[in-house]
């Protein structure tokens, strides 16, 4: 979804936090529930490596959109340190449960384990504080979507948290 929007900019990177994760090539921690040691570590290390790149462009004139999953304090803890870079637009996919399974389970290598579940990252979003733009993207392609956000940008704006 972040590159398809990334695409649709004049001058945009994307910045996966997926691939940020597999730098770690040794020791890295799989995010469970409840979180094993280690892994909220590297979650903050992977939020922190995404937001440093992201400088680097926005500093060199790009739009940047960043795609992972952030929820809860991790959020304000995130929008809080890319406002100190200037303007910030935030999006939370927020599809039903049933859309969450039927996407991950047509992903290649399957979808969640036993402990995290599309039921509780539902509940992680649910303790997560509306800001930005929240968008249900259920019956939407990924290019519907990618278009819903480019026309609701304003509603995606933060300026402060």
């Amino acid at each position: 979804m972040g590159y398809r929007l990334a695409s649709r900019l004049s001058r945009a990177v994307h910045i996966d936090g997926d691939a940020i994760q597999r730098f770690v090539v040794a020791g890295a921690v799989t995010m469970n529930v409840p979180p094993p040691p280690g892994a909220l570590e590297q979650l903050e290390l992977r939020h922190t490596a995404a937001l440093a790149v992201s400088t680097l462009y926005r500093r060199a004139g790009f739009d940047v959109v960043i795609s992972d999953n952030i929820f809860e304090d991790h959020v304000i803890t995130l929008l809080r340190a890319a406002l100190a870079d200037g303007r910030v637009y935030f999006v939370m996919l927020d599809p039903t449960i049933e859309a969450i399974e039927r996407r991950y389970n047509a992903r290649p290598g399957g979808g969640y384990d036993e402990s995290l579940t599309p039921e509780v990252l539902k509940q992680a979003m649910a303790r997560t504080r509306r800001i930005g733009l929240w968008l249900d993207s259920s019956d939407q392609s990924a290019e519907e979507t990618v278009t819903e956000i480019l026309h609701s940008l304003e509603r995606a704006a933060v300026t402060d948290v």
